[in-house]
């Protein structure tokens, strides 16, 4: 179910680089450690395993994406929300497009199958939670006040 709650008109300013970028980032810095730093493989030949998380983090994503869509609310980050979607993949992670951008960026380090890109994982999480999710969560609990608060309480941030 999704709740309408108007808006603040005090809403902090996007930021420039958002998440989408340094997802991308991300990916781009664990290809080039792959190729620069020579050590033994993880998990051999079934290191593609690490496909089944980047197509369910695709799917979640697109999912999520399509049900703000739907709510009418935004998905930039940092900026007022018109909708708190608690329905669906929203019901299950508080951060579900957080979540699939995660998936794949572990899936793309079991598919590299080395041990370098694994910090690139541990960095973009880091990056998520200290940049965007704490301060997003402030903003909501701003928006939707108790709604919110119990959203919180009752649907955990990742999964």
């Amino acid at each position: 179910m999704s709740d309408d709650v108007k808006p603040d008109s005090s809403a902090p300013a996007p930021r420039t680089i958002n998440p989408p970028h340094y997802f991308v980032l991300s990916l781009l810095a664990m290809g080039l450690l792959r190729w620069l730093i020579d050590t033994p493989p993880l998990l051999g030949p079934i290191a593609w395993i690490g496909l089944a998380p980047i197509l369910a983090g695709v799917a979640v994503a697109l999912r999520a994406a399509g049900q703000f869509a739907k709510a009418g609310t935004n998905i930039v980050p940092l900026t007022r929300s018109t909708a708190l979607v608690t329905d669906g993949m929203f019901a299950r992670s508080r951060n579900p497009m957080y979540t699939s951008m995660v998936a794949v960026v572990i899936g793309v380090a079991l598919v590299l199958d080395r041990a370098a890109p694994w910090v690139v994982v541990a960095v973009f999480v880091a990056i998520l939670r200290l940049r965007f999710i704490r301060h997003e969560e402030r903003l909501m609990e701003a928006t939707f006040g108790q709604a919110y608060v119990d959203y919180k309480a009752r649907v955990r941030r990742w999964l």
